[in-house]
C-alpha cells in the first residue's frame, strides 16, 4: 500500500472512530471544561502525550490546567475539590497509575472524566463521564505501565496499536474549536 493510500486508510478508520463517539457526551465534557477552576490532565506512555497536548490547546486558550504526565505523576499539584476536573486518557482505562490518580481525586471531590476504548474498564467505573474512543482492541496483563513496559508488553507497532491516541487528538482538537467559537463568539469557519 502506497503512503498516500495508506493515510487514506487511517483518515477513514479515525473518521469511524469519531463518528461513533456520542455527542452528548462531548457536549457534557466542554461545558465542564468552561466551568471548571482548574483542569489537571493525566495519561501514562503514549496517552500522556496526547494529553500533555491537550493541556497545551487549553492553555492556550486560557484555563488553568496541569498535565500530569510521564515525567511529572509523582509532583502533582494538590486537587482542591469540586470546580476541579480531572480529564483521564487511557486506551485500556486499566493503567493503574492513571486510575491511583482519579481515585485520589475523586475522594478530594474532583470530577473525573474517562476517555477510553472500553466502557467495562475501571476508569469507566470511577469516571463521572466517560467518552468512549474506539482503538484500542486489547487489554493488558500488567496493569503498571512500567511494569508493561520491563515486561515488553506492548501494542503491536502497526497503525492499530496507536488509533485510540490518534483519534484522540482529533476530538480534541474538536473540542478546543467548539471552546474557542463559545468564548470568542467565532463563527464556524472562521
Amino acid at each position: 500500500m502506497s503512503t498516500r493510500n495508506f493515510i487514506k486508510y487511517l483518515a477513514r478508520k479515525v473518521t469511524k472512530n469519531l463518528e461513533n463517539i456520542d455527542e452528548e457526551n462531548i457536549s457534557k465534557l466542554i461545558d465542564f471544561l468552561l466551568h471548571a477552576d482548574r483542569i489537571f490532565t493525566v495519561g501514562r506512555g503514549r496517552s500522556a502525550l496526547v494529553s500533555e497536548l491537550f493541556a497545551i490547546r487549553l492553555l492556550q486558550l486560557g484555563f488553568n490546567v496541569s498535565a500530569i504526565g510521564e515525567r511529572i505523576l509523582d509532583l502533582a499539584p494538590p486537587i482542591g475539590g469540586k470546580k476541579d476536573i480531572v480529564i483521564a486518557v487511557s486506551g485500556s482505562g486499566e493503567t493503574e497509575e492513571v486510575i491511583t490518580y482519579c481515585n485520589a481525586a475523586k475522594r478530594r471531590g474532583a470530577l473525573i472524566v474517562g476517555i477510553t476504548s472500553f466502557e467495562d474498564s475501571p476508569l469507566s467505573n470511577i469516571a463521572d463521564l466517560v467518552i468512549i474512543v474506539k482503538g484500542r482492541t486489547r487489554k493488558w496483563h500488567y496493569k503498571m505501565f512500567l511494569e508493561r513496559e520491563i515486561e515488553g508488553e506492548r501494542e503491536p507497532i502497526t497503525h492499530e496499536g496507536s488509533l485510540f491516541e490518534i483519534s484522540t487528538i482529533f476530538l480534541f482538537e474538536a473540542i478546543i474549536d467548539e471552546l474557542y467559537k463559545r468564548m470568542t463568539g467565532a463563527e464556524k469557519g472562521d
